[in-house]
């Protein structure tokens, strides 16, 4: 049953009281969503699991995105609102959402996607008859009235399947449209996750102005923590490609973004000594990063960002370090076509000392 009610949250409080313990907590960072605010709010009020809470954090919108948001908390009081102070993007505003969420288990939805009505009743019991921490549900991505399906390979152990997950992640793995496949694990909002599992682990999103890729990071951690991960190979959410898109814009590829990430992930594998276990995969992927962020700077900066953007990676040391995996493991580079081993010789600085 929908309350009235309209429960506000800064980012100051610590504490808030709840009558109702929920099954599951949504975690929903807005900024200026437009036409497609509604959409993603209606689909999470037809939600079939009624234990549910879900956490609007509105991130600073300009374009009365905020008003919307404040209208479904007033009506239905599943509807809890957390403002920004400042504009602190995607992933810390789902930090935000963690921190205050009340659910058993967590899950996430951009602000101009939407899902369908029985998607968390599903992976809650599924997350319960399986007594996982983690369950994972294929996908659309939706263009132009075009639905594309990203989907996961069947008939593997929870434990197989979260092996070949990671393996997926460190490697850097691009996604494949209409397919089954490991490499399709890029992205988290099909996803739910045990609280006590982020929590405990200390799992949350890096600050994705100053690092790119926060999903793959914090899926990194995920799958590297979990006790077991269930797959669910149903499709619920549907992802809205839109030019708003974070992927589409320059910063998300630039290489003053991706060096950190690469960077932080090193730390990660390091830390959990795991890096010699997956120390061509992360090579290999480094390279892949890295020559993305390259195509990207062509895109956008032509000609006038190569010098600083070949000095800025022949600098860091972290990636300089990784790069030397190449010249102790040569049949890496025949993974890669002539462009990619010319590009991995422009930016070693091994090569040119």
């Amino acid at each position: 049953m929908e309350r009235k009610g309209n429960p506000r949250i800064t980012n100051i409080d610590t504490t808030i009281i709840c009558s109702n313990t929920p099954k599951v907590s949504i975690v929903v960072p807005i900024h200026n969503a437009g036409e497609y605010l509604k959409l993603c709010l209606d689909s999470l009020k037809q939600q079939t699991l009624h234990d549910i809470e879900f956490i609007l954090v509105l991130d600073c919108p300009t374009d009365g995105s905020d008003k919307m948001a404040e209208e479904y908390a007033t009506n239905d009081a599943r509807f809890r609102l957390i403002y920004n102070k400042e504009n602190l993007h995607t992933g810390c505003s789902r930090n935000e959402g963690i921190k205050h969420a009340q659910g058993e288990y967590v899950g996430f939805a951009d602000h101009d996607d939407y899902c369908d009505p029985e998607m968390f009743e599903k992976l809650y019991s599924n997350a319960i008859s399986e007594s996982a921490d983690v369950v994972i549900s294929n996908y659309y991505d939706e263009y132009l009235g075009v639905q594309t399906l990203f989907a996961f390979p069947e008939g593997f152990s929870a434990k197989e399947f979260q092996e070949n997950a990671f393996l997926a992640l460190v490697s850097g793995y691009y996604s494949i449209r209409n397919s089954q496949s490991f490499n399709n694990m890029n992205v988290i909002w099909n996803q739910i996750y045990k609280r006590s599992l982020l929590l405990e682990n200390e799992i949350f999103f890096p600050d994705n102005r100053k690092l790119t890729l926060e999903d793959v990071y914090f899926s990194l951690k995920v799958y590297h923590f979990a006790s077991k991960v269930s797959y669910l190979p149903a499709t619920y959410y549907h992802h809205v490609n839109t030019s708003n898109n974070n992927y589409n814009n320059y910063s998300y590829h630039s290489i003053s973004r991706m060096l950190p990430l690469i960077e932080e992930i090193s730390v990660f594998l390091t830390q959990n000594n795991i890096l010699q276990k997956y120390k061509n995969e992360f090579t290999v992927c480094t390279l892949k990063r890295i020559y993305s962020s390259f195509r990207n700077e062509l895109k956008f900066k032509k000609l006038n960002g190569i010098i600083p953007f070949i000095c800025l990676v022949r600098s860091n040391n972290v990636v300089q370090k990784i790069l030397l995996n190449f010249s102790e493991n040569k049949s890496l580079l025949k993974k890669f076509a002539i462009t990619k081993v010319g590009f991995y010789y422009l930016i070693s600085k091994q090569n040119s000392d």
